[in-house]
């Protein structure tokens, strides 16, 4: 910085320190806060072993990713491409967990299951094995195996599956109503 051209204008060099000294607080702490597509992706695993060839990641022991828009919770992982933006993700565990960020919301698809492939190209969730999705804290599905398209927001399933869905809360004057109504229906 030329302090000589601050001067020039109108400026003592004194003046222009403390202006800049109390900035720097104020700078320190803007850079805190950061935007979510600039968190930092963080993977955590007890062993790690990478096959460039293959370009195949395998982490062993606590896997679990974090900051990106679909955290991981799992004993072991198979990361496909980078792992800052790989194009598939297995993992396995008792149980394995993702949480996905769905139509903007975050984590508003979560999954588990013994095993999740996460396709991150066509957004798709394969769960196998114990699986459960929960979907926007409402629509709950369990079974063996399903696979859930994230963009159709389809569910394919194969075997038996168990749906459950939290009612809506209703509007204050259909609770009212609903209430008068209950007594009368039940007395005929």
């Amino acid at each position: 910085m030329d302090f000589g051209v601050l001067v020039m204008k109108g400026y003592s060099v004194p003046a222009v320190l403390w202006s800049m000294l109390l900035a720097m607080p104020l700078v320190a702490h803007a850079t805190r806060f950061t935007l979510p597509s600039e968190r930092p992706i963080v993977v955590r695993a007890d062993s790690v072993a990478n096959d460039p060839e293959q370009n195949i990641t395998r982490l062993h022991g606590h896997f679990s990713i974090e900051g990106s828009d679909w955290p991981m919770q799992a004993d072991d992982a198979a990361v496909y491409g980078p792992l800052e933006n790989p194009t598939r993700v297995l993992v396995t565990g008792k149980p394995a967990r993702i949480w996905v960020k769905n139509n903007g919301i975050e984590r508003d698809v979560m999954a588990e299951a013994d095993e999740i492939e996460y396709t991150r190209g066509l957004e798709v969730l394969r769960l196998r094995g114990n699986a459960r999705l929960v979907q926007g804290g409402r629509r709950s599905l369990a079974g063996e195996y399903f696979e859930y398209d994230l963009k159709s927001e389809k569910v394919s399933q194969g075997g038996p599956v168990r749906i459950s869905i939290l009612p809506s809360k209703p509007k204050s004057d259909d609770a009212e109503a609903d209430a008068s109504a209950l007594p009368e229906q039940q007395s005929r």
